[in-house]
């Protein structure tokens, strides 16, 4: 009997959520064995927090990867010659600026560059 009542509450729980996928929208179709289906709309998010935290990871490594290749000083002597131009490169030199993060990734990438 606890079987049946465990088959029953999946079932039970797997038409829900199709009935709450399908509640925002959704196509009809109809198969080869014509049967009508429903199909819910998939939605891209616009904006996907791991989507943002990966370009923000590869960023800092970037930006660690020429510390360490360049050298510090000399990474911060082409910042500060950026820093000089325009209000892009100005806005450049802030965004590539010198921070703990990436010079953390610049230090365990440092023996790559010898």
């Amino acid at each position: 009997m606890d079987k049946a009542l465990y088959d029953f509450d999946k079932r039970q729980r797997a038409v829900v959520q199709k009935h709450h996928k399908l509640a925002s929208g959704y196509t009809t179709k109809l198969n080869r064995n014509g049967i009508i289906e429903h199909k819910p709309i998939r939605r891209v998010p616009f904006f996907s927090l791991k989507g943002l935290l990966t370009a923000v990871l590869g960023f800092l490594v970037f930006k660690g990867l020429l510390c360490a290749s360049l050298g510090i000083e000399e990474y911060v002597a082409r910042l500060a010659h950026l820093s000089q131009g325009s209000a892009l490169e100005r806005a450049g030199a802030w965004l590539m600026g010198a921070d703990p993060a990436s010079q953390w990734v610049a230090s365990l990438l440092q023996p790559l560059f010898g």
